[in-house]
């Protein structure tokens, strides 16, 4: 039997693309709040009120994850996604919602499963820059 180059092709594409949806990460959306670019920041301070600094708003950012997803994986892709804006911190809203539970009837066994509650993480935060205290000169 011969294999053609474009079965193997094919065969390839699909190992990769079902590689490519595991390796995803949580499903982030940016809405950006200035035409003005900044450079990418390393260190992304999370804070849950606005600071007391003056900043300026670039864009406002929402993540969601599946249920059982770690809350803290969505703010570190947060966190690299408002660096990557140039970003000095981000004001975070948790708007994470809950899955009741349930049971479910298993028709193969005749049996009921009960499903525990799950949470749904997701947050929103508005990415900020800090801005550079007056100075006072005497």
């Amino acid at each position: 039997m011969k294999i053609t180059s474009a079965a193997t092709r094919l065969v390839l594409l699909a190992i990769l693309l079902s590689l490519a949806s595991c390796a995803s990460g949580p499903d982030i959306h940016v809405q950006s709040l200035t035409r003005q670019q900044y450079a990418p920041t390393s260190l992304v301070e999370v804070l849950s009120a606005p600071p007391a600094k003056p900043y300026v708003e670039i864009a406002r950012i929402r993540v969601q994850g599946s249920a059982g997803e770690s809350p803290a994986q969505l703010l570190a892709a947060l966190q690299a996604k408002a660096g990557a804006l140039g970003a000095d911190a981000i004001i975070v809203k948790d708007e994470s919602s809950s899955l009741p539970p349930a049971v479910t009837y298993n028709p193969s066994g005749g049996q009921y499963t009960a499903v525990p509650g799950q949470t749904i993480p997701a947050f929103s935060a508005l990415a900020i820059r800090l801005l550079a205290a007056p100075s006072s000169k005497p």
